[in-house]
């Protein structure tokens, strides 16, 4: 692979996880190709240089590497076992309601799958909601519009086509009470700030995702996916993944072929301990919940400059560090937020702000400053640090051994 196709490969794995590897070198170029005759550039070094620039044109190549390859009731035991858990719950369905987070979602058959198995077996309408979440806006633009064709018709039982969907001249129609029963957000799990504000889910399906990303990114993943979990709740894994989750925070549960797994850790494992230490995960309630921007506003810069220091900012940044010092902390937020407003995100005015925060007992917050500033710059060994003493002191011992052995690894590497 030429030193351009890497770079640009970089820009995708930086922006979805995607690896080349996963993706494909075939794909990779085909998918900048079509790109490049839509804008009419005939040099790669161009078309980089406007993925650079343009994160507008970043998202339509991901877009183009982003093959959908999904069916209705792919894979039948999970849907089988949800119908039994979902019976076993000790919920009160009449009070109670079940939410569940489809990720990746792709065209919509699999949280349009889940609605159906809840519908048939017995849930009403009222007891379950369905967040489905995916990169793609092309494919979120499918599952909006609900209509299928064949190939999303795969299994030998097609029943639920009967019951759910009604033939048009475009194709499956489904049902406006099943459609309604899911929202489909577009996002990025390995953005920060995903899913902030909408609170923690009964269900989690993440199929078959992990497998194209790298082990640091993996690891992301899953602690993600641990986070926006109650306490027991259920995580589907594809079959190809499962190995993924032993041994660590999961337990696998005994249905075969479901590659189920619950959340180990009781909720108040992880209240943050003593005086004006709050919760690491914020309780929400209906009216919290909102849709997060999940990706950065082109007018924040270019992919290069978002994670470059500005030198205007030194003597701003040495202010508000002299404010938090002093103990003038709210003034020293509102200088880094300003900075951060006009300046696009940085990895150093995060890090203070998780700093000021964490001092205030905002736990919670402090820990989403930090992740911030580690997701843009990995070698921030300062900030991995502050992670490992949230993480210890909210007694999830494995993560802050992670976050240890990274800040370790990069403090020796000098």
């Amino acid at each position: 692979m030429d030193v351009v196709t890497r770079k640009i490969a970089d820009l995708i794995e930086r922006s979805i996880g995607l690896t080349v590897a996963s993706m494909g070198a075939a794909t990779l170029k085909r998918a900048v190709n079509n790109r490049k005759r839509a804008l009419d550039i005939t040099d790669d070094e161009a078309y980089l240089q406007k993925i650079t620039v343009s994160f507008m044109e970043l998202r339509n190549l991901v877009e183009e590497v982003v093959i959908p390859e999904t069916w209705f009731f792919r894979d039948q035991e999970p849907f089988n076992y949800l119908a039994e858990y979902i019976h076993k719950s000790p919920k009160d369905c009449s009070v109670d309601i079940f939410r569940i987070l489809s990720l990746p979602c792709s065209t919509g058959e699999e949280p349009y799958s889940i609605a159906m198995t809840l519908l048939q077996a017995g849930l009403k309408s009222t007891s379950f909601f369905i967040d489905a979440v995916d990169v793609s806006s092309r494919s979120l633009a499918v599952a909006t519009t609900g209509v299928y064709g064949q190939n999303s018709f795969r299994t030998k039982d097609l029943q639920f086509r009967d019951n759910f969907f009604h033939k048009t001249e475009k194709g499956y129609s489904l049902n406006p009470l099943v459609r309604g029963k899911v929202r489909f957000v577009r996002g990025n799990i390995l953005e920060p700030g995903f899913l902030d504000g909408m609170g923690r889910y009964d269900v989690v399906f993440c199929r078959n995702l992990l497998i194209y990303f790298d082990k640091v990114a993996q690891a992301q993943v899953i602690n993600s996916l641990y986070e926006l979990l109650v306490a027991d709740g259920i995580l589907f894994s594809g079959h190809s993944e499962a190995g993924l989750f032993l041994g660590g925070r999961f337990a696998p549960i005994s249905h075969s072929r479901a590659f189920a797994f619950r959340k180990k850790e009781r909720e108040e494992d992880f209240l943050a301990t003593g005086p004006g230490k709050g919760k690491f995960f914020r309780t929400t309630t209906t009216s919290d919940l909102k849709t997060a921007p999940f990706f950065r506003r082109e007018s924040h810069g270019s992919a290069s400059t978002l994670f470059a220091p500005k030198p205007k900012e030194l003597d701003e940044f040495a202010n508000a560090q002299k404010m938090a010092d002093a103990g003038n902390l709210d003034d020293a937020t509102r200088l880094c937020e300003k900075c951060l407003r006009q300046s696009g995100p940085s990895a150093k005015w995060y890090h203070l702000l998780g700093v000021i925060h964490d001092s205030q007992g905002r736990a919670d917050e402090a820990l989403k400053f930090f992740r911030k500033a580690v997701y843009l710059d990995p070698s921030n060994a300062e900030s991995l640090i502050q992670l490992s003493l949230l993480a210890e002191r909210a007694g999830n011992i494995d993560s802050a051994e992670n976050y240890k052995q990274r800040a370790r690894r990069i403090q020796e590497k000098g």
